[in-house]
């Protein structure tokens, strides 16, 4: 995971419509399976008598997000409207429009191949694109109330409208947090070049990269360069979404072995800081104990980690630590530390789980957390 952990997902939602069922969290209304239809990268929505929404319900409840909408609506007919729409009642409503405005000497086609729509707070602001890339904005308004947001069509033409694709985030933006005055970062890309940087300026903690330029998602990575000139860049890619807030943290990569039951192969499986996992039965009648490997990696391209202390917290004596001596574990203890990981290497040590001897698969659960604390040189 490098220098910056996902602290918070940017991503709400993303839809190319590959399925022929619809979300659940759409509310369609009038609910009549004829009007709509999902499937093969797209949703169709086609006119009647009474006009169709489409609410996309848990954006009632968001008071900050992005919306992007991908369509093709070419109507031939007067009257006929297709697009994005904000709702609070019959008098307070918004909506960004596609449609053929007869009222000019030359007839024209009001359409957008890509519309985005902003939330913050009770002010709404609509955007159209060629590309999805570059946006020109449409206008604002401001309306007070519980909104249902997402599509809508009205008039009874006999031309669709079609929706290829649709993502919602928290915003069009990355953040990259717990910074220092005069810390720069930078943005990187898959190839390890550098792309931008910012610097994190006086009573600040925080830089952001507008995400819009680049591809979605975002694969590459991130470089930090303290105020001291100490520089940190991480070994491997990941994947950022707009929205995403990332923490500034160096520490290594903790990942435990797991076995296919089917080929009996063994693999890697990434442990993510402040998050469950199971790590499997003690059944009655088999084995008291279980035995897992674990191994911390440093992912940076320089600079060793020093003096890394695992240590398990309190509160249960049914789990230990110890360290790898040639592929087997050595002296079980509550703590263990690797003195030195060097860039790209990793250390391998041991966890063991006792079974609890209550019969009550709930009460014989034994949670525990496994700290790491190191040193980055």
């Amino acid at each position: 995971m490098g220098v910056a952990r996902l602290k918070e997902s940017g991503r709400i939602y993303e839809d190319a419509f590959v399925s022929p069922n619809l979300d659940s969290k759409w509310e369609v209304l009038p609910n009549d399976a004829t009007r709509y239809e999902a499937g093969s990268g797209s949703l169709v929505l086609k006119h009647g008598q009474d006009p169709l929404y489409m609410f996309y319900k848990p954006l009632t409840d968001m008071k900050q997000f992005v919306m992007d909408v991908k369509n093709s609506y070419n109507p031939d007919t007067e009257g006929c409207y297709g697009g994005v729409i904000v709702f609070v009642d019959e008098h307070n409503y918004m909506e960004i429009e596609e449609f053929l405005d007869m009222s000019l000497p030359q007839p024209l086609l009001k359409t957008y191949p890509w519309i985005r729509l902003i939330r913050d707070y009770n002010y709404y602001t609509a955007y159209w694109s060629d590309d999805g890339v570059i946006w020109n904005i449409i206008g604002s308004v401001e309306l007070v109330g519980t909104p249902k947001i997402g599509l809508y069509l009205k008039g009874e033409g006999d031309h669709p409208m079609h929706i290829q694709y649709i993502r919602i985030n928290k915003g069009t933006s990355i953040a990259v947090d717990n910074l220092t005055k005069g810390t720069v970062v930078y943005l990187i890309d898959q190839n390890g070049v550098v792309l931008e940087s910012r610097v994190c300026r006086s009573e600040e903690t925080v830089v952001h990269f507008n995400m819009d330029p680049y591809p979605y998602p975002f694969e590459g990575n991130f470089g930090i360069r303290l105020p001291d000139g100490n520089r940190f860049q991480a070994m491997d890619s990941i994947k950022v979404y707009k929205g995403d807030l990332m923490y500034f943290e160096v520490t290594p990569d903790l990942y435990y072995k797991e076995s296919n039951p089917e080929t009996g192969e063994d693999f890697d499986v990434l442990l993510y800081p402040n998050t469950d996992r199971f790590l499997g039965y003690l059944t009655a009648g088999g084995s008291v104990t279980q035995e897992v490997r674990m191994f911390a990696k440093n992912p940076m391209i320089s600079g060793d980690f020093k003096n890394v202390i695992f240590a398990l917290t309190s509160g249960t004596d049914k789990v230990q630590i110890a360290p790898d001596v040639e592929g087997i574990p050595g002296s079980f203890s509550f703590s263990i530390t690797a003195f030195t990981i060097l860039p790209g290497a990793s250390y391998p040590f041991w966890l063991r789980m006792e079974r609890e001897e209550s019969q009550d698969r709930y009460a014989s659960q034994v949670k525990f957390s496994l700290q790491m604390y190191s040193t980055y040189i």
